[in-house]
């Protein structure tokens, strides 16, 4: 979809048009649309500056020597993809493209962020909020941020969070962007890379697996991969601590593989009084902070004592077991080169989760590189650093 403009290409000379095609027919001979991924609409949301991205460093922790070198553009987009049932749905998400480059072609990166559960905490309704959209273009990549399934101005009810289907839905988004650069005269090369933090770790796999499964006609060259999770199975000698400090992360999982397989089971998971909120609670609507307000952080009047003390045993959690380790990525399908990044002290998300993925991948004869970090909670301004890291990293492939 081209951004409308004024156009002195089309002559309204009815002998001319017989013979002549259209500046705008020519662009659709030549940019075919998408397979996947059609974009139903793009808004411009404006430009950063060098200098307004060199004011943004402090907030997000930036060392001063990281250079920006680009004034930006940046739009908003929906389009078409599926849900994890396979129905046709709507996503959206945010695109960056550095302004003035020099350059005779960009790299594409898809930017995968961390977990979010309002529906407005994303880079299509605040582009600052897309840090990797942002810096990494200042630097000369093109960039989508996409928002995910379920967010931004996604038709969906819910983000599904750990599912495989997530995979498509961010593929979708990276073709589309294809037809968008070229009626837009954007340059795109053959370049795909991927970075992915936290939750968009596991994303940013679940797109290698979905590649593997259903190619297309592009392929992931590099990918960066910080602090994912991607075995989901619980380990049958885990233990809740008595105060769970963000109820709201707990639970949404549960929450919404019970919504998206109907597997009847979340009353038997979560106690009453909670349970009966989580669809006003999960609408959308409320950040993780507001929700936490509305559950409690004790875990024994949070969650079923059946579901803490039997959940091993008990044949009603056998389809919700099934259902989260069918979406677990351990031993997922890896295209091109990838460096895995995790601190040890990482409190949310241990490290083994890399550390196995790395041991994988390798086993399969992947060029993967494995870096694990002494120092740093979960935080993203613990991981800020190693977001520097990956765009070094990517260096190396960029052509």
């Amino acid at each position: 979809m081209k951004i409308p403009t004024l156009s002195f290409c089309k002559i309204s000379f009815q002998i001319l048009f017989l013979v002549f095609l259209s500046c705008d027919e020519v662009a659709q001979e030549s940019c075919p649309e998408p397979v996947n991924g059609d974009f139903i609409s793009i808004v411009e949301k404006g430009e950063m500056t060098v200098d307004y991205i060199e004011g943004l460093k402090p907030s997000y922790g930036l060392p001063d020597d990281f250079e920006i070198s680009y004034d930006i553009q940046i739009y908003s987009v929906t389009y078409k993809t599926t849900d994890p049932n396979g129905k046709e749905a709507i996503a959206s998400g945010a695109i960056y493209i550095p302004l003035n480059t020099g350059k005779e072609s960009l790299s594409l990166v898809s930017g995968q962020h961390g977990l979010t559960i309002q529906k407005s905490d994303v880079a299509s309704f605040l582009p600052a909020l897309g840090y990797l959209g942002v810096f990494g273009a200042s630097i000369g990549y093109a960039v989508i941020q996409p928002d995910y399934l379920g967010l931004g101005n996604s038709d969906y009810p819910f983000y599904p969070v750990y599912q495989k289907t997530n995979g498509k839905v961010l593929l979708d988004m990276a073709e589309g962007v294809k037809e968008f650069a070229c009626e837009n005269d954007i340059t795109l090369n053959e370049n795909l890379f991927l970075i992915g933090y936290s939750n968009g770790g596991y994303n940013s796999i679940a797109m290698h697996e979905e590649l593997s499964k259903r190619p297309r006609d592009f392929d992931i060259d590099a990918s960066v991969v910080i602090a994912g999770y991607f075995d989901l199975k619980r380990e049958e000698d885990f233990k809740y601590p008595e105060i769970i400090e963000t109820p709201a992360w707990a639970i949404y999982h549960s929450y919404v593989l019970n919504k998206t397989y109907n597997l009847n089971v979340i009353d038997k998971i979560i106690r009453s009084p909670y349970v009966e909120r989580l669809d006003d609670l999960f609408n959308g609507e409320y950040s993780a902070t507001y929700i936490d307000q509305k559950l409690t952080r004790y875990t024994e009047q949070l969650f079923t004592a059946d579901f803490l003390n039997n959940y091993d045993t008990l044949p009603i959690f056998d389809n919700y077991k099934e259902a989260i380790a069918s979406n677990s990525l351990m031993n997922a399908n890896i295209s091109g080169d990838i460096f895995l990044i995790h601190s040890k002290e990482d409190e949310v998300v241990p490290y083994e989760q890399s550390q196995n993925l790395y041991d994988s991948v390798k086993s399969k004869g992947v060029n993967a590189e494995l870096m694990l970090l002494e120092k740093g909670n979960h935080s993203p301004q613990d991981y800020v650093m190693s977001v520097v890291e990956a765009l070094k990293w990517l260096e190396q492939y960029d052509w």
